[in-house]
Parts: C-alpha cells; structure tokens; sequence
C-alpha cells in the first residue's frame, strides 16, 4: 500500500550531511516532537512492506512543498488577523477573505499535484487538523479530501481545547474555519490523538478518536560500549569529567517547557554538593571535591520564543551554575564528521539524570527517550503525565504540580524551595546507589515495552491500513 504522510515540519529520514549541517540554528526542524513520531511511522511503514513518502515544507522531504511553513510572514499575518487582537493588516473583512482565499487556492494547486503524482492509498495527516497555526493549508488539505475521497488517518498532537494555545476569532470567517475544520469531519476521515484529554475534547466536538500515545523503540537501543564511546567524545567536546554529574534537558527551548525550573533545580544540587563528595556514584567514579554539577540544554530553540532563551540564559548566569547550550550540535542525524549528533540516542549518553520540567506537553517524547536511555527522569507533573503516564507505574523524582504563585523578574516561573531541596536530595540517593538506579531505569524500560512501545505503534498503523482497504474497496 502506498502511504502519504504530511505535516508542516518533517525529519530526513537519511544523513543528509550538508543540509543538517548548514541547520538553522533557530529553526527545531527535524527534532520537534511531531517530526519525530512521523519518522517512527515511516520506519515502521517501510519495515511492513509499504512504500511511504513525506510531504512537508522542507527541501529534504520526497515531496518538499515550502508553502506548508506556518512560519513564514505571509502566514503569520493571516493568522494574526484572524486570530488576533483584529483586523489590523488588512482594510476590511472582504480584503482578509481574499488573501486568504489566495494562499489557500496556491496551496491546494501544489498538494493536488503531490497527491497525483505520489497516487497514496493512505493519508497520514499530522496536526494539520489539529491548530490553525496555518489554516489555509488545512483548509486546501480538507478540500482535496473532500474531492478525492482518498482515506485520511488524522493525527492530533495538539488541540484547540489546551490551555497552552488560544486563537479568539476575529470575524465570521475566522469563526467558520475553527467551526468546519479543527477538526474536519468526513467519512473519509479517522482521527487519533495521543492522550485520553484530547480524545474527550473531540468527543465533545461530536468527534470520535482513538488513542496512539507516542512511542520509542524500547528493543533498539545502543550497545554499552558504544554508549561509553559517544558518552566519552561529548562529555571532552564539552569539558565535562568523567566524574561530573550531568542534568540534562532535551525539550526545546520554549516557554511551555519550563526550562528554568531545571536551573534552579541545578542550583539546589550544588547547594547540597557536600552531601555528594566522597561518595560512588552509579557508574563507579567517585564524585570529588574537584567534580561539578554541570546542566547540559540540547533542546533548539524557536525563532518566535528568543527573548525567552535570553531571559533563560541570564537566570543561569545569575544563578551561578555550570550550563552548557548543546542545541547547534543536534540534528535528527549523527554526522560525526561535522561534528553533529543526534538529540536520542547520542546526546542522552552525556547525561547522569535527566530533567523534564515542562508544564503542558501534549505527550511528553523526551521523557520517553529518557525512559529508553536508561536514565531516571525528575518530572514537573504536567496535566497529560498525571493523566495517561503516571497510572502506567513509572517511576520518577518528582518536582510536584503546583508553582509559586508569583513568576521572577524576568517572566520565569519558580518552585517552593522545599520542593527543590527534596528533589535534589532524591536525586543525589539515586546517583550514589548503583542499585536503586538500576531498579528504577530497568523498571522504566519494562514500563516502556509494555505501553509506549513500537509494537503499540504497529498495532495502531495496522488497524489504519486495514481501515484505508475497506474504504478503497
């Protein structure tokens, strides 16, 4: 069966050295969480029999169409004025129509002739349903649905419904298209989300979805050696011992993310550096009085969130900690000749404890791979982790759900001190006892198998592909 999966943002699914290592440096292409889950199926697809294709924005796409970047100023604009304080850019409500209309018919002219040429049997649609971040791109998809009926399997990673995203229309128009197409509904059309919070909100919709949590390869994980080998060249390329201790964040560096809770969390840990010195740690060095705890940032950040990385950075300086920003050495693909390395599996190697403070995830994928390298996750209880990850038995440090009620003078937000000192002392105990650290990962692992694992993902893409056959006769 010939499948078609399309979003606005895509990973290679090859080592394109030149393109990955002329990356822009603001731009997550290829390591936001949507692009990664779509890399999973395309592997998984390919590994059934099928032939797959990606149609995204970028040029390493099979079939690149640049217009589906919703990051682009003619999109912005239209999203604005629809979705925005008003109609500033444009004359009239007519005027905004027609510019909209514009935009949607270009669009539509350049994925009817992808899906023509391509001829898939099955649509992945990633997103694209889910926010109007570009809606005239769902608007042309809808469209081209509509007319050639071909079976669409809707994946919402995001939802109107979260409280992390709100779009207030501006007039009748923005009003139908929020009304009409987020989601879209067709017979043509399955959706599935990935946690129980989105399926409800769709079902209040009169929408009914299925659940597909996101997924990591649980049985596909690097050899010790090779662990030791990347975990060595890093920590050197960044001046870290080998008795250091290293707190790593993956998650990209935007608000929602919370990234600051890590440095104050890093901040508590050398507050409570004597309790460490002297004593074993997991691996079998012994953390000396010359060893530090250093925060290690792989996650890249988004053009539209800069300020938020400056007042970021500005924290950890004040806080007098030992950081490291890794993020221009990320890329979906190792490329060890330039220099670059993957976000999962390689940059995980260099950690000791990983840190997942974000404060509204749709899933949570870097907790995933936290759980897949192996490595104990302190976690800030997030709405969707307390409520499809958490009842599945993981085990983690956590740093509670509830902030302090007033943010820092830059805008960031902060954790009770005692929160912090106990987190910090959690983490300490597991550092220094090989024993409870390999019960909690091995747990983790299982956990992992059990529930987020590639063959829940096969599962979820065989009920697709047999639906996409009943629907094609």
């Amino acid at each position: 069966m010939k499948t078609l999966i399309v979003h606005f943002r895509s990973a290679p699914d090859r080592d394109l050295k030149e393109e990955l290592a002329d990356a822009d440096p603001l731009d997550s292409a290829g390591t936001d969480g949507v692009s990664l889950e779509m890399a999973k199926r395309q592997t998984l697809l390919k590994e059934m029999g099928h032939e797959v294709a990606i149609c995204s924005a970028y040029d390493w796409a099979d079939f690149p169409v640049p217009a589906l970047e919703f990051n682009r100023e003619q999109v912005t604009m239209l999203v604005r004025n629809l979705y925005g304080a008003g109609i500033t850019e444009f004359t009239s409500e007519a005027e905004l129509r027609s510019a909209f209309d514009a935009s949607r018919l270009e669009l539509q002219r350049q994925l009817r002739s992808v899906i023509e040429c391509f001829a898939p049997d099955l649509l992945f649609i990633h997103n694209i349903f889910s926010l109007p971040v570009h809606p005239a791109a769902t608007v042309s998809l809808t469209g081209l649905l509509r007319e050639k009926q071909i079976p669409c399997a809707a994946i919402h990673h995001d939802m109107l419904s979260e409280g992390a995203y709100k779009f207030t229309p501006t007039c009748d128009l923005a009003k139908s298209i929020l009304s009409e197409y987020y989601p879209p509904s067709m017979a043509n059309i399955r959706h599935w989300t990935i946690n129980t919070r989105n399926k409800k909100a769709l079902w209040d919709k009169g929408v009914d979805a299925k659940v597909i949590h996101d997924s990591m390869d649980f049985e596909q994980r690097p050899e010790p050696s090779e662990r030791a080998r990347i975990r060595a060249i890093l920590r050197a390329k960044y001046g870290i011992d080998s008795h250091d201790v290293v707190l790593f964040s993956g998650a990209r560096i935007v608000p929602n993310k919370q990234t600051e809770l890590a440095g104050h969390l890093t901040a508590a840990m050398l507050s409570l550096r004597q309790e460490i010195i002297g004593k074993k740690l997991y691996h079998g060095d012994v953390f000396s009085d010359k060893s530090k705890v250093f925060l290690v940032l792989a996650g890249r950040p988004e053009r539209a969130f800069l300020d938020y990385r400056k007042n970021l950075f500005e924290l950890f300086d004040t806080l007098k900690i030992q950081w490291s920003y890794v993020g221009d050495d990320v890329r979906p693909h190792r490329n060890i000749d330039e220099g670059l390395y993957a976000l999962y599996p390689d940059f995980y190697t260099i950690a000791d404890f990983v840190l997942y403070p974000t404060g509204w995830e749709g899933f949570g994928n870097q907790l995933l791979e936290a759980l897949a390298a192996e490595l104990p996750v302190a976690v800030f209880e997030y709405p969707v982790f307390k409520e499809d990850i958490a009842p599945t038995g993981v085990k983690i440090v956590s740093l509670g759900d509830k902030l302090l009620p007033e943010k820092d003078g830059r805008g960031l937000v902060k954790l009770p001190y005692e929160v912090l000192q106990q987190a910090g002392r959690e983490i300490i105990a597991i550092l220094t006892s090989p024993e409870v650290f390999r019960s909690i990962t091995d747990h983790n692992v299982a956990v992992g198998k059990k529930y987020f694992s590639y063959d829940v993902l096969r599962a979820h893409l065989r009920d697709a592909l047999q639906w996409a056959k009943t629907c094609n006769g």
